[in-house]
């Protein structure tokens, strides 16, 4: 576990805001606990893809894979 924010957590951050939703709001409608969420944005956590995936939709975004 990292224990500071980097370039992902600030990304989900602002993301978050642009959304217009709070961390709590965000995990619910994710179906993630409040802690999970703040803990990606604050403390730089690395998220399974899958739970990427659910914070990414509640935000209006999809992860998509790209061959270079």
């Amino acid at each position: 576990m990292k224990t500071e924010p980097d370039q992902w957590s600030q990304i989900l951050t602002e993301l978050r805001e642009e959304a217009g939703l709070s961390q709590r709001q965000a995990a619910i409608k994710a179906g993630l606990s409040v802690n999970y969420v703040r803990h990606l944005e604050m403390y730089g956590v690395s998220p399974s893809v899958q739970n990427l995936d659910k914070v990414l939709a509640v935000y209006g975004y999809e992860l998509e894979v790209v061959k270079r």
